[in-house]
């Protein structure tokens, strides 16, 4: 736990190089007016970030360090290029903000087209040209989001510490404490199917069972049950504004506490009490 002390692999995860850790420590240093020389060698620079380590001065330095890095200065200019790119969405005519097809379904969706004796091979073709341009866009729109979101996380939350490099399984540590983000198109159709017509309003009631739907029914490829930053999309077509609300709206002092019991293709069951935050995009 940061707020304790910070260990090698806390180290790995947080910078990205060697530059990084050495502007660290010339800053913590000048902050602590510690008069000793900064360290040259790998294994000393991370003895010396380990033995001068106080959470509370060195995440305030980390995140000054976070606000120069190019995450950082996209993630603020996000809410102009989402409304940007939405002007042209509708410029372009291409109708509701929705995905036209899943991206592991696609052979089966334009096997279907090809099959729909209703259209001509014209437009066959250019029904799959707008499918494909609206795919195309809608990534480019939520990778925008997902960079607008990270910067308000950040941003309205001291107690969150950012690592300044991408580091596959913690994207965040908050109040000391890892959790690696992971963005949801839906609640599960698990969720949905076990509360019918008013899932979207047990969702916001109840996003604790919003993350135990994620948890229990992951792919077993990509099973995990490390502590999560869940980010879940209840509408597709939600603007700048809506996201920020949602964002700075979300409690990050108090974690939800999950458990849930996950099977796997073997028939074995296990049960497994994670922690989490989540966030939910709505309208």
């Amino acid at each position: 736990m940061l707020k304790e002390r910070i260990e090698i692999n806390e180290i790995k995860k947080i910078f990205a190089n060697k530059e990084e850790k050495l502007e660290y420590l010339k800053l913590l240093y000048k902050e602590k007016n510690i008069t000793t020389k900064i360290p040259k060698t790998k294994s000393s620079i991370d003895e010396a970030i380990i033995n001068t380590w106080e959470f509370s001065i060195s995440n305030k330095i980390i995140r000054k360090m976070f606000e120069k890095t190019k995450k950082y200065q996209t993630g603020k200019l996000s809410a102009n290029a989402i409304r940007e790119m939405m002007i042209e969405w509708d410029k372009l005519q291409l109708g509701k903000f929705e995905w036209p097809f899943h991206p592991i379904a696609f052979d089966q969706h334009i096997q279907d087209v090809n099959t729909n004796e209703q259209l001509t091979e014209e437009e066959k073709d250019e029904k799959v040209k707008k499918e494909i341009v609206k795919f195309r866009r809608i990534k480019k729109i939520n990778t925008a989001r997902n960079d607008f979101i990270e910067y308000l996380i950040v941003e309205n939350n001291e107690n969150v510490t950012p690592t300044l490099k991408h580091s596959r399984g913690v994207d965040f540590y908050i109040n000391g404490y890892p959790f690696d983000q992971k963005v949801s198109r839906s609640v599960t159709n698990n969720f949905i199917n076990d509360f019918g017509i008013n899932w979207k309003e047990e969702a916001k009631k109840h996003p604790e069972t919003v993350a135990k739907y994620l948890y229990k029914y992951q792919d077993e490829a990509r099973f995990g049950a490390e502590s999560r930053l869940l980010i879940v999309y209840l509408d597709d077509d939600i603007t700048e504004e809506e996201i920020y609300n949602c964002v700075v709206n979300t409690n990050f002092m108090e974690p939800k506490h999950i458990s849930f019991e996950y099977e796997f293709s073997n028939k074995t069951k296990e049960l497994f009490n994670v922690d989490c935050y989540i966030i939910l995009l709505s309208k």
